[in-house]
Parts: structure tokens; C-alpha cells; sequence
């Protein structure tokens, strides 16, 4: 090769290297522009900062969460950061830039005020990508509109009010409970009858059984169910560092146990005759079936066992630990429930209505109460789609507005929100279900057991119509409760927010 053709090549990758670094530079700079633009024409400022020891990855609070959570301490943890740090700031987690807030204001903003500046995010999907795909719960913009729609009609309020759907399940779950005074742990029968519910709501057969002879099958999707949901819950944790985990042969097996009980659904739904139960003018003729109606949309078996999962993740797990929690304070207080009963005797019938169970104040007070110190959905997640901002929080007085630069993540703890004194009094953090007697002037914002705004829990109706239908069951069948562990609550977050020590108590017949 000549010198001038060497030189040619030489000078014309020198002026490709400055066209392109020149270009990035260029795209780098008007990005800074436009950033101070935005906070300047918007009057707003980064958020205050947690302390920690670097910025650019994030790797001691990524491993500070992990620890945390793995020990069941996540929350305490989280309470700490906030009573040191303020109820708005920002931090680094596993090379995710992050605004932690629990302010009323900024919670409506991201779920209502600026819904569209927000995404459920790419932090989401690739979690639950393994177990789910890309569905209702992590689906963003027409996607995530289109699914919530094909979903509504599961829980339209005939469907979810008609009590005749909970009695089978619910005589089989009385039946398992012994009525000689012995001690069980009440939380595996709780996750089996909600499964059961969610599995029959969703493609009209349950998925388990109560059956004294607990088929093996069952207790072997079970396992597997819930190792699936820790295992999503650690691949969030990991955020932008989840590529460089090793394979967790744990969590491949149990996805793959799920995921053939799940295509074992779908293949029922796929031969099902749909024209049989959807008239010509496409009116519901019996039970909305989920599955059956995706099924009309896709013939693609995975699609479908991502549909599938995808709500019995969020449906069963939610009232499951709902009434875990539920129980487990009761049993502690004989008073108290002998007070709901009384109430619920006093309807006089054996099958109350919709209406009726809605009027019993204290079973509602103890169920809000519940929701409040123990929220199902402890913690939510939005990312920023663009620059945005938050309208509290941020500078010295904590009055300003917060810049939300594009692709920040924005956490809103539910727990935390739920204790702050200054919004539930200084006893926030008792148990007191009277409480909500005179809480009817408490602003939306401060109380989001199911999250708000467009995206809030589809199924939230359902969870709450199941959860008090079952404690009236159990307060007509049996006339005490008695705890059996002098343990205190222990968080456990998956999905959903449980006590880690379950609900062990006895019953006492009526």
C-alpha cells in the first residue's frame, strides 16, 4: 500500500472518529441544555441525596436492599432512610438513578396528575420477563390499555359480588380447619383457597385443592409459585446489574413447573368452544372467562400462559396475605372479634348480600387498618418517560419542585406513607381500627393499600369482596380465636407484603 492511500485512510477515520465523537458530544451537550432549560422555565431542583459511598453504580445500596430483604427487614429499612433523609430524595441503586417519596402531592402526580410521564418501565419487564412476558402488569402505553380492557369484565361488580362463587371454596377451607382447639398455621390454606378463586375467576377451574389428601402436584406448584415470585422480586433488586447474575438453577426450576401447570390451562382453553357462552351480539351469557376471551385474540400458547400467570401473580397472592395478616392480628384480640361477630350475627341471615357485608363497620375498620400497616402492595415503581417533575421536595426547605430527569426511577412506599405521624396521628403505628371512624376527611393520596390513579389495582374490588366474605364465614362458623405464636409481625415482601411467620392460631366453634 502507497503512503497517499495510507494517509487517505488514516485522515478519513481521524475525520469519521471527530464527525462521531463531535456528534455524541454535540447530543450530550444539547441534552444539558435542554435539562437547564427545563428546570429553569419549571422553577425545579435535583432532590436532596442519600448519603452513600458512590453514585455511579450504586453497588452499597444495591447490596444493602438485598441483604435487607433477604432478612426480612426491607421496610425497617426503608423507614430509616426516609426518617434520615427526608420524604423526598434521590439515590443510586444498582446504576439506576432513583427518587424515593412519600408525599402525598407527588404520589398523585405520578399516578394521576402527569399518569403519561410514566412508565411501569424497563425495570419491570425485564424482571418478570422469564415467568411472564410482557403483560397487563408490566405492559406500558396502547399495550397496557388494550389488556386492562380485555381484563375488566373478570371484575365487573356482578361478577365479583356473587357470593354463590365462594362457597364451595370457602366450605372446603372450613372444613380443613380443625374444631378440637389445635394449633395449624392458617397462611398455606389461605394461599391454596385464593389460588383456587383467582384460577377459577380467571379460566373456571381451580388450579389446587383443599382436599384432606393434598394432591402432591398441587403442593409441588405451590412451592414452586411462590419461589418464582422471590425470584422476580430479587431480579428487580439487581436493576441494570441483573445481566451479570449467575443462573439461579432454583428459579429455572420452579419456572419451569409453573410454566407447565400453565400450559396445561392453556391447551383446555385453546379446545374450549368459545360461541358456546358469548352470544351473537357479544353479551356475557354465564362467567366472563379471562382465558377464554385472550384466547380469541392469540392462538399463541406462551402469550397465553403469560396472560395466565401474569394474574395469578398479582390475584392470589394479594388476598392470600391479606387474610394471613388479617387473622394473625385477630387472633391476638378475642375482644375484637367477638365484636365483629356479634355484628355479623346480627344480619340474621346465613347468606348476607353484597350490601349487607358492606355496612359491617368493624370488619371494615379492621380490614382498612390491616391494608394500612400492612399494605399487600407495599412498594411501587414508575419510570419517567421524559423529563418531568415532582411538585414537593426538593432545596434547603424541602418546599421546591423536584426534577425527574428522563428514565429516573420514582419508588413510592405504601408502608412507609401509611405510618407518618403527622397524617395518622402520633399512634400510626398501632393497630387501632377504630381509627377510621374519624379518618373520612383523610385525603386520597395518603391511604393506597392498591396503588391510584388509571393503573391502580384492577383487581382491588375482588381482593376486598373476598377477603371480608371469608371473615364473615369464619366469624359464623366459630365463636373464638386464639394466637399461637408470640412472634411479632415478620415482613416478607414477594409480590405482595406477608408475615413471614404466617397466621398459627386455633379456632374455637361456635
Amino acid at each position: 500500500m502507497s503512503l497517499f492511500k495510507l494517509q487517505a485512510i488514516v485522515t478519513g477515520a481521524v475525520w469519521i472518529a471527530i464527525v462521531v465523537i463531535g456528534g455524541a458530544l454535540l447530543r450530550r451537550l444539547r441534552s444539558i441544555w435542554q435539562t437547564w432549560k427545563y428546570q429553569r422555565d419549571n422553577q425545579c431542583v435535583p432532590p436532596p441525596k442519600f448519603p452513600q459511598l458512590e453514585r455511579i453504580l450504586g453497588i452499597d445500596m444495591m447490596l444493602d436492599n438485598i441483604r435487607c430483604w433477604q432478612k426480612n427487614t426491607l421496610l425497617t429499612r426503608h423507614r430509616w432512610r426516609y426518617e434520615t433523609a427526608g420524604t423526598t430524595y434521590g439515590c443510586t441503586i444498582a446504576g439506576q438513578d432513583t427518587i424515593f417519596t412519600i408525599e402525598p402531592d407527588n404520589i398523585k402526580t405520578v399516578f394521576s396528575d402527569r399518569f403519561s410521564d410514566f412508565d411501569a418501565g424497563w425495570l419491570r419487564r425485564r424482571a418478570f420477563a422469564p415467568a411472564i412476558g410482557d403483560v397487563l402488569i408490566t405492559a406500558d402505553g396502547p399495550k397496557w390499555h388494550h389488556q386492562r380492557a380485555m381484563m375488566r369484565p373478570a371484575f365487573n361488580r356482578k361478577q365479583i359480588t356473587d357470593y354463590k362463587f365462594f362457597e364451595r371454596d370457602l366450605d372446603a377451607l372450613i372444613d380443613r380447619i380443625p374444631k378440637d382447639g389445635s394449633t395449624l398455621d392458617m397462611a398455606p390454606l389461605l394461599y391454596v383457597h385464593a389460588l383456587n378463586l383467582a384460577s377459577r375467576l380467571l379460566f373456571d377451574e381451580p388450579l389446587a385443592s383443599l382436599n384432606p389428601e393434598f394432591d402432591s402436584s398441587s403442593e409441588r406448584f405451590l412451592t414452586a409459585f411462590h419461589g418464582v415470585n422471590r425470584g422476580n422480586e430479587l431480579r428487580i433488586r439487581l436493576g441494570r446489574l441483573l445481566p451479570l447474575q449467575p443462573r439461579d438453577r432454583e428459579y429455572v426450576a420452579a419456572l419451569k413447573v409453573v410454566h407447565e401447570y400453565g400450559d396445561h390451562f392453556v391447551r383446555r382453553a385453546l379446545n374450549h368452544q368459545v360461541s358456546q357462552t358469548i352470544s351473537a351480539k357479544g353479551e356475557v351469557k354465564g362467567r366472563y372467562v379471562f382465558l377464554r376471551e385472550v384466547a380469541k385474540e392469540t392462538q399463541d400458547p406462551t402469550e397465553l400462559r403469560n396472560h395466565l400467570l401474569g394474574m395469578l401473580l398479582v390475584g392470589s397472592e394479594t388476598t392470600a396475605s391479606l387474610l394471613t395478616s388479617c387473622l394473625s392480628l385477630l387472633s391476638s384480640r378475642q375482644g375484637l372479634w367477638t365484636k365483629m361477630r356479634a355484628e355479623v350475627l346480627g344480619m340474621g341471615d346465613c347468606n348476607p348480600t353484597y350490601e349487607r357485608v358492606k355496612s359491617l363497620t368493624t370488619l371494615n375498620n379492621v380490614i382498612n387498618e390491616v391494608l394500612r400497616l400492612y399494605p399487600v402492595l407495599p412498594m411501587f415503581g414508575r419510570t419517567a418517560n421524559k423529563d418531568t417533575l415532582l411538585p414537593i421536595g426538593g432545596g434547603p426547605d424541602r418546599k421546591a419542585r423536584v426534577f425527574v430527569p428522563k428514565n429516573t426511577l420514582v419508588n413510592i412506599n405504601t408502608y412507609c406513607l401509611h405510618r407518618r405521624k403527622d397524617i395518622f396521628g402520633p399512634d400510626a403505628e398501632d393497630f387501632r381500627p377504630e381509627r377510621w371512624a374519624s379518618l373520612n376527611s383523610l385525603g386520597y393520596w395518603a391511604y393506597l393499600p392498591f396503588s391510584g390513579g388509571p393503573r391502580i389495582c384492577i383487581g382491588q374490588q375482588y381482593a376486598l369482596t373476598e377477603v371480608s366474605y371469608t371473615l364473615v364465614r369464619l366469624l359464623q362458623s366459630f365463636s373464638g380465636i386464639e394466637s399461637r405464636d408470640e412472634q411479632p409481625f415478620i415482613e416478607q415482601i414477594g409480590i405482595s407484603l406477608s408475615n413471614a411467620n404466617g397466621a398459627k392460631l386455633s379456632f374455637i366453634p361456635a
